[in-house]
């Protein structure tokens, strides 16, 4: 029985106190090992015991939850690996335990950029371990308690439901980045009101991309309930946001991204005797490959395209299903006000789920780097599939020269060729287990052998 009344706004508590109010009275059970991370030291960074979330097994209404509570009051409540696992390890022991539902409570500023490749690999991990979860019949939600940004905003939109308390901002780029790549004539980050027309939880209520809430536990137990009640079949709801994110594009953008995502073929081996589909999908023999996307970003209509191809020309296939493999060369998601209007994380979100639902009816996803892994289209992409090769000039950018200097306060040209966090060659993110093998110029036969 939960006996606090309307209870206290969510938005004013600790990571911790907001789970005890959200649970029934005397259900909390904590499942927290000791998880300081190892990295911050050097940074001078004192690292905290939860590496910034926590984890727990509740009760609302008598229905047995799991929660992922993020503390945004440490490092604006970025993913580092450790805490990337943790959310990884939840869902994993989420499908052995088959709770009624897993809850994240986000507020998030994305990966940490203290520990660039390990924290994007880590939390691309836990998006597929997510979608395996879904893929399993386990609901997952998300309430989105404080500002959620960068990976952290794709996998709040990965879960089945996602709610935003009033004040909350989400997007994928944040206004100081847009404000940076694109300049203060396209959105001045210092003002509020513009910033909140365009990433404020009001904004993505309109969309009918967020469900809105009112923060007082009641209202958010009330919420929390039915959301868990009210999900559908994996397959389903991706075929359901594919016709969703449809309608927010217009035909003209849609043409545009058609044009872009079919202006050629990368000089590699495993090209050879390929045949073109549709957007950035072919054919060969023996698998479907998905072609990089070169110096182009990776903005809401590209993304929507590529999915619209896999979903009408591999998932649909009647024939054993064959190995997809997405060859990845970026220049990183669009950064742009207009990217963030039509709310990119869910975009970005959906191709993920597009590739998990591939993977969960038996294609085999093979990876290969080869040129840029580049921030969120990289994690939303060849970094979701079963193995990633890479070639050997390839390179990872989960952080940029510019906001190594700003983070760390050091002098970015050595560590961004020498740091095995930091650093950009792609033998670093192999250091870490994010590559298998690296290789020269594969055949097709090499990668899928």
């Amino acid at each position: 029985m939960h006996s606090s009344g309307s209870g206290p706004a969510l938005r004013a508590l600790a990571h911790r106190d907001r789970v005890a109010a959200l649970a029934d009275a005397g259900s909390v059970e904590w499942l927290d090992d000791p998880r300081a991370s190892p990295h911050l030291s050097r940074f001078g960074v004192a690292p905290q015991q939860d590496d910034g979330i926590a984890l727990a097994r509740i009760r609302i209404d008598g229905a047995p939850l799991f929660v992922a509570a993020q503390d945004e009051r440490f490092l604006r409540g970025s993913v580092g690996a450790l805490q990337g696992g943790a959310l990884r390890s939840l869902c994993d022991r989420a499908r052995v335990e088959r709770p009624a539902g897993v809850l994240i409570l986000a507020a998030s500023g994305g990966v940490r950029l203290h520990e660039a490749n390990a924290a994007e690999l880590a939390l691309a991990q836990a998006l597929r371990a997510l979608f395996d979860l879904r893929g399993a019949g386990v609901p997952c939600i998300a309430l989105a308690v404080g500002d959620v940004f960068g990976g952290m905003s794709i996998v709040a939109c990965a879960t089945d439901r996602l709610a935003a308390l009033p004040h909350v901002r989400i997007g994928v780029s944040g206004p100081a980045v847009i404000e940076s790549v694109r300049g203060r004539g396209e959105l001045d980050s210092s003002d509020r009101s513009s910033v909140d027309a365009i990433f404020g939880a009001a904004a993505r209520v309109a969309l009918g991309a967020v469900d809105p809430v009112d923060d007082s536990t009641t209202a958010l137990r009330a919420w929390i309930a039915r959301a868990v009640q009210n999900t559908c079949a994996f397959a389903d709801d991706v075929a359901a946001r594919q016709r969703d994110l449809a309608r927010r594009l217009d035909e003209t953008t849609s043409s545009a991204a058609q044009r872009e995502l079919s202006s050629g073929l990368p000089a590699l081996r495993l090209f050879d005797s390929v045949a073109a589909i549709e957007a950035n999908l072919y054919r060969a023999p023996k698998a479907f490959l998905l072609a990089p996307l070169g110096g182009l970003s990776l903005g809401a209509a590209q993304s929507h395209a590529m999915d619209h191809a896999l979903l009408a020309h591999v998932a649909q296939d009647g024939q054993p299903p064959l190995p997809l493999c997405i060859v990845e060369d970026c220049a990183g998601h669009e950064a742009s006000v207009r990217a963030e209007r039509l709310f990119l994380s869910q975009y970005l979100a959906q191709h993920a789920a597009v590739l998990a639902l591939l993977r969960q009816r038996g294609h085999r996803l093979v990876g290969l780097l080869a040129g840029t892994g580049h921030s969120a289209a990289f994690f939303v992409n060849a970094l979701q599939a079963d193995v990633l090769y890479a070639l050997p000039d390839a390179r990872v950018e989960a952080m940029a020269p510019s906001a190594i200097e700003r983070v760390t306060g050091v002098a970015a040209a050595s560590l961004v060729e020498n740091d095995p966090l930091l650093g950009h060659p792609v033998r670093h993110f192999a250091s870490l287990g994010g590559v298998r093998a690296i290789v020269d110029d594969p055949t097709l036969d090499d990668l899928l052998k």
